[in-house]
């Protein structure tokens, strides 16, 4: 997604989140309609914080997928989430993808879906860039 910078203590946050979370992960029909809609954040870009409209969607079969638009100083950039599924209670993981490449990216959601903050990269293993969202 976009530009790689060296992060610092973000993949240790999200370590410490998912530990906190409950051991067990949702079945993907188990998920909650409440995630689908709009969710306007920024996004750590290369060295600075872009804005970016994430959105999620349910399809028939129960799996949930994505998309997003990154207001960058060139213009918008546009790109899929893919592959979403839930790793514990709350935390969903997708892969992103757009013009510049694919990679990870793993959500932390409020118990309400209102809000998440997360963290994404090139490598399910290297996910340290942030990225949040508030629901519209």
């Amino acid at each position: 997604m976009i530009k790689r910078v060296s992060g610092s203590g973000m993949a240790v946050l999200l370590s410490v989140a998912i530990a906190s979370m409950s051991a067990g992960a949702r079945a993907e029909d188990d998920s909650p309609q409440p995630l689908a809609g709009s969710y306007q954040g920024q996004v750590l870009n290369g060295d600075d914080f872009d804005p970016v409209l994430t959105a999620f969607s349910r399809n028939a079969e129960g799996r949930w997928s994505g998309s997003y638009a990154i207001g960058e100083e060139e213009g918008i950039e546009t790109g899929t989430l893919d592959e979403c599924g839930w790793e514990a209670a709350y935390l969903l993981r997708c892969t992103w993808t757009d013009r510049y490449g694919t990679g990870s990216v793993r959500l932390l959601f409020s118990t309400d879906y209102r809000i998440f903050r997360g963290f994404w990269g090139t490598d399910p293993s290297d996910t340290r860039m942030a990225w949040d969202g508030v629901k519209q």
